[in-house]
Protein backbone atom coordinates (compact mmCIF):
# COMPACT_ATOMS: atom_id res chain seq x y z
CA UNK A 1 0.00 0.00 0.00
CA UNK A 2 0.94 3.67 -1.13
CA UNK A 3 0.50 6.13 1.66
CA UNK A 4 -2.37 7.73 -0.23
CA UNK A 5 -4.06 4.75 -0.02
CA UNK A 6 -3.06 4.23 3.99
CA UNK A 7 -4.51 8.09 3.90
CA UNK A 8 -7.81 7.00 2.89
CA UNK A 9 -8.23 3.95 4.13
CA UNK A 10 -7.32 5.79 7.54
CA UNK A 11 -9.82 8.27 7.13
CA UNK A 12 -12.62 6.18 6.12
CA UNK A 13 -11.97 3.76 9.34
CA UNK A 14 -11.90 7.02 11.67
CA UNK A 15 -15.19 8.41 9.95
CA UNK A 16 -17.10 5.12 10.32
CA UNK A 17 -16.11 4.81 14.14
CA UNK A 18 -17.57 8.73 14.64
CA UNK A 19 -21.28 8.04 14.59
CA UNK A 20 -20.83 5.49 17.50
CA UNK A 21 -18.57 7.26 19.61
CA UNK A 22 -20.29 10.79 19.44
CA UNK A 23 -23.33 9.67 21.14
CA UNK A 24 -22.17 6.59 23.51
CA UNK A 25 -23.66 8.65 26.41
CA UNK A 26 -26.29 6.89 28.07
CA UNK A 27 -28.87 7.96 30.50
CA UNK A 28 -26.38 5.62 33.36
CA UNK A 29 -23.89 7.81 32.60
CA UNK A 30 -26.10 10.70 32.78
CA UNK A 31 -27.56 9.24 36.12
CA UNK A 32 -23.52 9.30 37.38
CA UNK A 33 -22.88 12.62 36.62
CA UNK A 34 -26.50 13.54 38.26
CA UNK A 35 -25.28 11.83 41.69
CA UNK A 36 -21.82 13.19 41.74
CA UNK A 37 -23.57 16.46 41.27
CA UNK A 38 -26.03 16.45 43.76
CA UNK A 39 -23.61 14.73 45.99
CA UNK A 40 -21.01 17.17 46.23
CA UNK A 41 -24.05 20.14 46.50
CA UNK A 42 -25.20 18.08 49.97
CA UNK A 43 -21.33 18.87 50.90
CA UNK A 44 -20.23 15.35 50.59
CA UNK A 45 -21.67 12.35 52.22
CA UNK A 46 -22.18 8.95 50.36
CA UNK A 47 -25.28 8.88 47.99
CA UNK A 48 -26.79 5.97 46.75
CA UNK A 49 -29.39 5.81 44.25
CA UNK A 50 -32.38 3.30 42.82
CA UNK A 51 -33.42 3.58 39.51
CA UNK A 52 -37.18 2.76 38.84
CA UNK A 53 -37.40 -0.81 37.15
CA UNK A 54 -39.57 1.10 34.41
CA UNK A 55 -37.14 2.99 33.38
CA UNK A 56 -33.99 1.56 33.98
CA UNK A 57 -32.88 0.87 30.35
CA UNK A 58 -29.46 2.13 29.45
CA UNK A 59 -30.35 3.71 26.36
CA UNK A 60 -28.47 6.72 24.67
CA UNK A 61 -28.88 10.05 25.46
CA UNK A 62 -30.92 12.39 22.95
CA UNK A 63 -29.81 15.68 23.49
CA UNK A 64 -30.72 17.46 26.51
CA UNK A 65 -32.97 15.41 29.66
CA UNK A 66 -33.85 15.90 32.58
CA UNK A 67 -33.47 13.34 35.41
CA UNK A 68 -35.54 13.54 38.74
CA UNK A 69 -33.91 12.34 41.74
CA UNK A 70 -34.47 11.64 45.49
CA UNK A 71 -31.40 11.01 47.84
CA UNK A 72 -32.48 8.56 50.89
CA UNK A 73 -31.06 7.77 54.22
CA UNK A 74 -29.49 3.91 53.88
CA UNK A 75 -30.25 3.31 57.21
CA UNK A 76 -34.10 4.45 57.47
CA UNK A 77 -34.71 4.88 53.61
CA UNK A 78 -36.20 8.28 54.68
CA UNK A 79 -35.76 10.75 51.93
CA UNK A 80 -32.97 13.21 52.64
CA UNK A 81 -32.79 15.45 49.57
CA UNK A 82 -34.63 16.19 46.16
CA UNK A 83 -33.42 17.13 43.27
CA UNK A 84 -34.03 18.09 39.46
CA UNK A 85 -30.82 17.32 36.90
CA UNK A 86 -30.49 18.52 33.68
CA UNK A 87 -27.97 17.15 31.38
CA UNK A 88 -26.88 17.32 27.69
CA UNK A 89 -26.23 14.94 25.23
CA UNK A 90 -22.16 13.63 26.50
CA UNK A 91 -23.60 13.37 30.10
CA UNK A 92 -22.74 17.20 31.60
CA UNK A 93 -24.66 18.52 34.16
CA UNK A 94 -25.99 21.66 32.52
CA UNK A 95 -28.39 22.85 36.26
CA UNK A 96 -29.33 20.92 39.42
CA UNK A 97 -32.19 22.26 40.86
CA UNK A 98 -32.59 21.32 44.63
CA UNK A 99 -35.91 21.15 45.76
CA UNK A 100 -37.63 21.21 48.97
CA UNK A 101 -38.57 18.16 50.57
CA UNK A 102 -42.09 18.13 50.41
CA UNK A 103 -41.78 18.26 46.67
CA UNK A 104 -43.24 15.24 44.73
CA UNK A 105 -41.35 12.09 45.02
CA UNK A 106 -39.26 11.72 41.69
CA UNK A 107 -41.94 9.40 39.89
CA UNK A 108 -44.51 12.28 40.15
CA UNK A 109 -41.94 14.51 39.38
CA UNK A 110 -41.42 12.33 36.21
CA UNK A 111 -45.07 12.52 35.06
CA UNK A 112 -46.18 16.27 35.85
CA UNK A 113 -45.29 18.81 33.36
CA UNK A 114 -43.29 22.13 34.37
Amino acid sequence: MNKKSIAVLGSALALSVLPFSASAYTTENALNACAAAMTEEMSGGELGYNIDQSSSSARRLRGVETFHLDARDPASDEVIARADCVVDGRARVKRLKTLPLDAGDASERALTAY
